[in-house]
């Protein structure tokens, strides 16, 4: 059963492309349908953030610590005044936040092709 809303001919097409699969045949996937390899990373990264936080023991986790093992795990990110005013510390919020914005529903927005790729609300 697929729902009739905005989204029929992209969830026709990946009901199409499911079968295919089963029958072993994949096919190419339609333009912009497959994130960039830039956006692939960068939703790792967030899946990464996610898995931390939302892990045993993620309570006490830091942006601090998010930003020293999964952003810049090779940088020395600084701590106290150093860290506050950092763009290091701005751009691991905004990761979190953009992190937490997929969990609660924003990843339907992936599902929507490139048009829902745009930024999250």
């Amino acid at each position: 059963m697929i729902l009739r809303d905005s989204l029929v001919g992209l969830r026709h097409e990946a009901a199409a492309r499911f079968d295919r699969w089963l029958g072993d045949a994949p096919g190419l996937a339609p333009p912009g349908f497959l994130p960039t390899a830039y956006q692939a990373r960068r939703l790792g990264m967030m899946l990464a953030i996610l898995d931390i936080l939302q892990g045993p023991g993620g309570g006490g986790v830091t942006s601090h610590d998010v930003a020293r093992l999964i952003i810049y795990p090779r940088l020395s990110v600084g701590r106290g005044a150093e860290w506050k005013s950092s763009s290091e510390r701005r751009r691991t919020q905004r990761l979190i936040e953009e992190a937490r914005a997929l969990m609660q529903g924003g990843y339907r927005a992936l599902l929507a092709g490139p048009a829902g790729r745009q930024k999250l609300p």
